[in-house]
């Protein structure tokens, strides 16, 4: 094992692989889709334009808790309606590193909604099951509450993607992809059947793309639908390379179920791997990045910021990033430094980097 921390030089080398890296890869991703309110909520109010915002969620959790057996007027200030979901984040900002995406999900049901339209313009191909959930997405200095309301996602499912993208065609498309990014399993209860059958397809054609899940958050689920999840996961282990990222709660859920017990990061995520048996396990904590290969073990400070403009997404930009780096062939402590740069330009700007951004980002890192 070893254990790297950022400096200039993996900065510079970092940045000096990007610019001279014009590859573009074909990935398909899926497989929801939220309406993103980015909302504050309000401490004191001075007049009609001008307010305090409540800046941690320590300070929310208490003025809610004084309302116990009494109630509470509390004032939710909307700032931004954008594209969210973890799988159209992830998927815009690597269109935005000049990849090729596709992606299915829930952006319309009758045509693709008004706020997706720009993303969907930008796809290669797309292809829409249902209506957009919708996310009040409240933000503060230390975190971000997602309020979801998902219902219209509960009927995603693997027969609801052949309805729409019929087994041939949908063999067609997977033979030219070079990564597959399961998205927000958390939200999308059907998302075990859309794996399986996917996996089944992937056993049969030559071309092996690689394999990314994000689990998003999967504490509401039962253990034994997590279980199965994690079952899949190694499965697909099986036949392509296998990428399971996760922030640390989120690794911790899994750890528990796998029998892993240790507060050591890099630790957790070499123990992971191997239960799993998977070619990369990530754990994205608010101030870097591990991973752990078959090879290799580390960590990666990223550019932590006490004062983001947005932080809903800030994960899928991670994933992203390690991503785009991954089918660049970088290496993994490499992957690692693009994945904690991409997020820390978007979370500093609010919108997902371009590749002359990210690299200029790199470059002039303090």
């Amino acid at each position: 094992m070893t254990t790297n921390y950022q400096d200039k030089l993996l900065l510079q080398t970092v940045a000096d692989k990007l610019e001279n890296s014009n590859s573009s890869k074909n990935i398909l991703v899926g497989y929801d889709g939220f309406i993103d309110e980015i909302i504050y909520v309000v401490r004191k109010r001075q007049d009609d334009k001008t307010f305090e915002r409540i800046e941690t969620i320590t300070e929310f959790s208490e003025r809610i808790g004084k309302a116990a057996g009494l109630s509470a007027n509390i004032e939710f200030v909307t700032q931004q309606i954008k594209l969210g979901g973890n799988g159209p984040i992830m998927a815009n900002s690597l269109i935005n590193q000049g990849h090729k995406v596709s992606y299915a999900g829930s952006i319309g049901a009758e045509g693709i909604h008004p706020v997706f339209q720009e993303f969907a313009n930008r796809c290669e191909e797309v292809v829409s099951f249902e209506a957009p959930g919708h996310t009040d997405a409240l933000e503060f200095m230390d975190g971000k509450l997602m309020l979801g309301k998902s219902h219209h996602m509960t009927g995603i499912n693997w027969s609801k993607l052949i309805e729409k993208y019929p087994r041939e065609k949908l063999t067609e498309l997977l033979q030219k992809m070079d990564l597959l990014s399961f998205n927000n399993w958390t939200m999308l209860s059907g998302m075990n059947s859309i794996m399986e059958g996917i996996l089944s397809i992937i056993k049969e054609i030559p071309k092996k793309p690689i394999a990314f899940i994000d689990l998003a958050d999967p504490q509401k689920r039962l253990d034994e639908d997590i279980i199965k999840a994690l079952e899949l996961i190694s499965e697909f282990a099986e036949t392509t390379q296998m990428v399971l990222s996760m922030n640390k709660n989120e690794s911790m859920i899994v750890a528990s179920l796998l029998g892993v017990s240790t507060d050591d990061v890099i630790q957790r995520a070499i123990k992971i791997r191997e239960k799993l048996n998977i070619s990369h396990a990530v754990i994205h904590p608010l101030h870097g990045a591990a991973v752990a290969t078959e090879d290799w073990a580390g960590y990666v400070i990223g550019p932590y910021t006490q004062k983001p403009k947005l932080t809903t997404g800030a994960g899928d930009n991670f994933n992203a990033g390690f991503c785009n780096a991954l089918l660049r062939g970088f290496t993994p402590e490499e992957c690692l430094a693009v994945g904690v740069n991409t997020s820390g330009y978007y979370v500093r700007n609010a919108h997902s980097p371009n590749k002359e951004q990210l690299i200029d980002f790199l470059r002039n890192r303090e």
